[in-house]
């Protein structure tokens, strides 16, 4: 994925210079600039939503002068990564002789013809109009429209003038001049596009209000849409309103701001709005923010989580009876909404934890085979419990117990995941000191025997064995530290396997609350260890070495670098983290505010797994802050005397991207700022009594800014020493913020390191590759940029001849995951990507190869098993078979003259 350059458009340097160009608004009357806008957004409201909403929003800004919202291309994709630099576009000011109340900000142009301004301008007019011919009319139907088009003109009143101000400020905040990206940007584009999708209903209202059909048939469903549009931005014009009190808080300077420097009646109103604001985003608005395909997947898993948790921990019938009823979730949103938001304020982490390892469970396992590609090597296996040398560094073997007096055993909760075939994940036992780790590869390399490998270790069968890879990548999954394992992230790990030709080594970390901080790091860094010393075992030379991580995992990437740095081991080559969370200390950030609409990351999910892993209880039970100086004495205990580094918890105070620590150990005697008894029995008021204790100890916890959870809270001397560090952060994702303030820090401290924004996705995008065309493209974008970086594809241990083979196919391996095949004639076998006898054909493939038998594998994808019968009912299948006997007739014929040059069967892939 290369960095480049976009070039200025023609309307855009038109805008940005003086003189004879000037702003369009500046150029036309208004009031054919009106018309026109009114004719361009009648013709936007004929599209369909899923049209409207696949346009890319591109943020852009320019300091010191005019501040943008965002940029809608109308000719990319929906999913739209940005790495590089962007031309700013001066915008387009309406003029003061407009005559309205109405006083909108100054972005860029949306789209070719039409701009932001006029957006509002247009809803408000519309809304207006609406209201002044429902306020005529004398049926109730009117005058409840009447009184909800005065609800939304009120609330995009009043939130102009913080967007205003939030643009204004957009400057302070981002990454760089090039890269313009910040919780703030997030919240104004996601109110933008709430307001595109309002417009569009109120078209509708305007063109279908007159005659009798508009009560009969379009009243209800047009009212209900409105309902839930208004209802989302009068609670979006509440969290913009404390995003824009957030910036003076901060001073304007960094994203994070520190709850206990809030006023105690600005963090209380922030709870009210996490605890009612967030059901009207889970409703009819559910996932506006991002891309249309994943606003029906995050439908159907917001009316999944509704439906498990009414049988979660329920008896038989009574389960059965709830998933019986479970349609009416997806049917009515706003019972879906209601639900959802009442299991995000209540539940608690045993919920979050069962619900999230459904992936885990045994009988999805089972599915997943039909959908995740086979590699030839997938081997669990643990390690342990020797101490590891390596030089003069010593790593002993995980030690933290687990979070019981007891035996130390993890087991599933609420039996998800019981029975598991692979000793790993939620639903394992294992024995204290051990560590379980996976390893991927689409061949047997050298030295993988030493393992040893069985015959069960070999999902492909193969008697060849390929030298060392150059290359190895150690991944360590995400799930909030309590949830998932390498088995759930199979799904992007294999296809990694296959289409880069290198092993992967996931690591299977004991999760949280049976096993708190600091575990996962224990074993993590283990692991490790353990890879660095046993390099040959895994089919690596040893030469390159990446560190991988999604979520929690990254965070266990970075802080593994971390340690690696100051023990003096071997620190990685590079290290990517996918939207990453830095900072797990108590504070608030603009970003942070978007989990209260997220419908996947969702504020109250974030703290139960936040305490989890902190091994705080909302009980009476302490916090265990004293694992804090233990786990601090062991780390540097156990390294030698002359490795011994100091372990700071404060950042450098020269760092104008760092968060002033000061604030940390300074409490504000104001009687507005002080967080008492009568301060929590308010909050309990609002978010109940055991949610206001576990929000009281995560407050009072110190734990979360130890360095070893929180990696922003390391010291300036051990991030100096950091590798070449990429972090992938997507623009609407609540831990946008941590991704920005990491980097910031990084290039202060001059470390090589990429920032790669990515739009339209949700937090976890990775889990959904198959699941979802959006996720599948953005992380095989970035994949394959880095695969380019170092040189991964130019390293393969396949000859020049089987290369230029497989340039020749119709296929790609990002499209095709399946290992290539020489392909050879007189045999064809033609078969379903996603047919259960995919692994025979592939194998039978494969053993006709080594015994040079002339063959030809065609996969064929999206369509079942036996499809050559269904050609009568399906014309591209029909198609298709005239294809097959054409090239058979080619075949038949080129046979005689050269048998091993014959052109591949189309294969429809997907």
């Amino acid at each position: 994925m290369e960095i480049t350059e976009e070039p200025t458009s023609k309307a855009e340097k038109n805008n940005s210079s003086d003189g004879p160009f000037r702003s369009i608004t500046d150029r036309f009357p208004i009031g054919t600039l009106t018309a026109a806008g009114g004719r361009l957004m009648s013709c936007l409201s004929k599209q369909s939503p899923a049209v409207t909403t696949k346009r890319k929003y591109t943020i852009s800004a320019k300091n010191n002068e005019r501040f943008s919202l965002f940029q809608l291309s109308s000719n990319a994709s929906a999913t739209a990564i940005r790495t590089s630099t962007t031309t700013p576009s001066h915008l387009n000011r309406l003029p003061r002789t407009m005559r309205t109340s109405l006083t909108p900000p100054t972005p860029d142009t949306v789209g070719l013809e039409y701009n932001f301004d006029l957006t509002y301008t247009k809803l408000r007019e519309l809304a207006d109009t609406n209201c002044k011919y429902f306020s005529e009319q004398k049926t109730d139907v009117c005058r409840r429209f009447e009184h909800l088009l005065i609800q939304l003109l009120q609330s995009i009143d009043t939130s102009m003038p913080h967007i205003r101000y939030l643009t204004d400020n957009f400057h302070h905040f981002d990454y760089s001049s090039e890269i313009r990206a910040n919780g703030y940007r997030t919240l104004v584009v996601a109110h933008g596009q709430a307001c595109l999708r309002t417009l569009d209903i109120l078209q509708q209202v305007d063109t279908k209000r007159v005659g009798l059909l508009f009560n009969l048939m379009y009243s209800s469903r047009l009212f209900q849409d409105l309902e839930s549009w208004t209802k989302a931005l009068i609670a979006m014009q509440r969290i913009i309103a404390l995003a824009a009190k957030m910036v003076d808080y901060s001073k304007k300077t960094v994203l994070y701001v520190d709850a206990d420097h809030v006023p105690l009646d600005i963090e209380l109103d922030y709870f009210k709005m996490v605890a009612y604001d967030s059901e009207y985003f889970f409703g009819r608005t559910c996932g506006f923010q991002f891309a249309s395909s994943m606003q029906t997947m995050l439908t159907f898993l917001l009316a999944g989580l509704a439906t498990y948790y009414e049988t979660f921990n329920r008896s038989i019938p009574y389960a059965a009876a709830s998933i019986a009823t479970a349609p009416k979730y997806i049917l009515f949103p706003e019972q879906r909404a209601k639900k959802c938001a009442s299991i995000f304020r209540d539940s608690d982490y045993l919920f979050c934890k069962a619900f999230w390892n459904i992936v885990d469970h045994d009988y999805v396992k089972m599915g997943s085979r039909y959908i995740v590609p086979n590699v030839t090597v997938s081997k669990y296996f643990q390690i342990g419990p020797e101490p590891i040398e390596i030089g003069s560094v010593v790593v002993p073997p995980p030690t933290a117990r687990p979070d019981n007096v007891e035996e130390p055993k993890e087991r599933a909760v609420g039996n998800i995941g019981a029975g598991s075939d692979n000793p790993t994940g939620s639903g394992s036992e294992q024995p204290g000191q051990l560590v379980n780790i996976k390893l991927l590869s689409n061949e047997i390399r050298e030295g993988m025997k030493e393992l040893p490998l069985r015959k069960a270790d070999l999902e492909i069968a193969s008697t060849k064995t390929l030298p060392m890879s150059d290359h190895l990548l150690v991944h360590i999954h995400g799930g909030g530290f309590i949830a998932t394992s390498s088995s759930t992230h199979e799904i992007y790990l294999k296809p990694w396997a296959l289409n880069f030709e290198i092993p992967i080594v996931s690591i299977d970390y004991s999760l949280a609350p049976e096993y708190p901080y600091p575990r996962a790091i224990e074993e993590c860094y283990y692991a490790y260890a353990w890879i660095l010393k046993n390099a040959n075992k895994l089919g690596w030379n040893g030469k390159t070495l990446l560190l991988v991580g999604d979520s929690a995992g990254g965070n266990l990437v970075t802080i593994v670098t971390i340690k690696a740095i100051e023990a003096g081991l071997r620190k990685p080559d590079g290290i990517i983290c996918f939207y990453t969370p830095f900072l797990l200390g108590y504070s608030m950030s603009p970003s942070r505010l978007m989990a209260i609409m997220d419908p996947l990351l969702n504020t109250g999910f974030l703290w139960r797994c936040l305490a989890a892993y902190a091994g705080i209880k909302a009980d009476e039970e302490p916090a265990h802050d004293a694992l804090e100086s233990a786990a601090a004495s062991e780390d540097v205990g156990d390294i030698p005397a002359g490795k011994r580094r100091k372990i700071e918890k404060t950042l450098s105070s020269s760092d104008e991207t760092a968060i002033d620590t000061a604030k940390l150990s300074t409490t504000n005697q104001n009687p507005e700022y002080i967080r008492d008894d009568t301060y929590y029995t308010r909050l309990g008021d609002i978010m109940g009594s055991r949610q206001a204790k576990l929000l009281r100890k995560l407050r009072e916890s110190t734990l979360p800014n130890n360095p070893y959870m929180s990696p922003l809270r390391a010291s300036d001397d051990v991030l100096r020493q950091f590798p070449t560090t990429y972090l992938v952060a997507c623009h609407q994702d609540p831990l946008l913020d941590d991704s920005v303030t990491f980097a910031r820090r990084l290039r202060s401290l001059s470390v090589e390191h990429h920032m790669v924004i990515v739009h339209n996705v949700t937090h976890g995008f990775l889990s959904f590759y198959n699941a979802n065309y959006h996720c599948k493209k953005a992380a095989d974008l970035v994949m394959s940029d880095l695969a380019r970086r170092y040189e991964i594809a130019r390293s393969s241990c396949f000859s020049k001849k089987k290369k230029k083979q497989s340039k020749k196919k119709n296929f790609t391996p990002l499209t095709n995951p399946i290992f290539p095949i020489s392909t050879f004639s007189d045999m064809i076998s033609d078969l379903s990507f996603r047919d259960p006898f995919i692994d025979d054909n592939v194998e039978f493939a494969r053993r006709l190869r080594d015994l040079k038998v002339p063959h030809h594998l065609t996969v064929v994808d999206e369509w079942p098993h036996g499809f050559l019968d269904f050609g009568f009912a399906a014309t591209e299948i029909a198609q298709y078979n005239i294809e097959i006997i054409e090239m058979m007739k080619k075949i038949m014929h080129q046979s005689s003259e050269n048998p091993g040059d014959v052109a591949a069967v189309p294969s429809r892939i997907d």
